[in-house]
């Protein structure tokens, strides 16, 4: 029997009984930094991250989960005409790039926008279905590293694609302005395991997710430049299914059965026997949700809709 069967049913029992479906189903989402913001995002980012030889799963001081250090998606190419060496992401190489500078040299890599600024960049959010979430935070080291591994592999494809297939780059020559795909991406991934924005003294609710900052992209003509946010916030739904199907298929090959099909319009999948109630334990936010919509009918009457 694999180790999420073993884990599943040991709570199957007590859980199964509890509640309605509670798994959301935002998988990938898409936000543009703008440039006043993005060195103090990144420092946010950086802010959750431990040193790699102390291992994922430290609190911090304040009893808030730690986070492994990012790395960067880009190719060896990329990475080596900026002076960085290495897949692990450094802070303040990090931070100089979405400030718009050179992480060695500290010359300006592009030119300024319209407001000066030359900093920036793209949060791409892939976050892996409420189930995965659940069988990671009850499993042990070797299952947490497991599906660490299977959503690293899912997120790393979904950025190849995204590279290979959305045209990424505005460029003007004569007339108006046209799209291209990049040969390349200049990214880092930060990988999370709890959500934010839970209810107060409750424990943060797992889920496995990680933020891919597109900080910029290499021109047909090898030119460093910003990232065209658009085409990106267009390819966004079709980002997040080619995200679940190659997450599907790297749990798929580690061992886990694979529910198809669940969600709205059937386009989300879950890993199979996971109790519907222990979702529904591990989902503050839908929680918060119902107890807002409880106060809003209260107050406005049971007829009204949010608008």
């Amino acid at each position: 029997m694999h180790r999420c069967a073993v884990t599943i049913s040991a709570l199957s029992n007590s859980l199964a009984a509890r509640g309605v479906w509670g798994s959301l189903a935002l998988v990938m989402t898409a936000a543009s930094i703008g440039a006043a913001k993005a060195g103090g995002y990144a420092r946010y980012l950086e802010s959750k991250t431990i040193e790699p030889e102390r291992g994922d799963y430290y609190l911090s001081p304040t009893g808030e989960p730690t986070q492994a250090p990012g790395r960067w998606l880009a190719s060896p190419d990329t990475l080596a005409r900026l002076g960085i060496e290495g897949a692990s992401v450094d802070g303040r190489e990090f931070i100089a790039l979405m400030e718009g500078s050179h992480p060695r040299t500290g010359a300006w890599l592009r030119r300024a926008g319209a407001d000066g600024r030359r900093g920036g960049g793209i949060d791409l959010t892939f976050s892996a279905p409420k189930s995965v979430s659940a069988v990671w935070a009850l499993g042990d080291d070797a299952q947490r590293r497991e599906i660490e591994e299977a959503h690293a592999a899912a997120v790393s494809e979904s950025v190849a694609h995204l590279t290979d297939n959305v045209p990424t780059v505005r460029r003007r020559l004569q007339g108006p302005a046209v799209e291209e795909r990049a040969l390349d991406l200049l990214a880092a991934e930060y990988r999370h395991t709890t959500a934010r924005g839970v209810i107060e003294g409750d424990a943060p609710d797992p889920q496995l997710h990680s933020h891919v900052v597109v900080t910029s992209a290499i021109r047909e003509d090898g030119k460093l430049v910003a990232v065209a946010s658009r085409p990106i916030f267009r390819s966004a739904r079709e980002l997040g299914a080619y995200y679940r199907s190659a997450l599907a298929h790297e749990l798929g090959q580690r061992g886990y059965a694979i529910e198809r099909a669940t969600g709205k319009h059937g386009r989300y999948f879950e890993i199979a026997g996971v109790p519907r109630g222990l979702l529904d334990a591990f989902s503050a936010r839908s929680r918060e949700v119902a107890r807002a919509a409880e106060r809003f009918r209260a107050e406005v009457g049971e007829g009204a809709r949010a608008q």
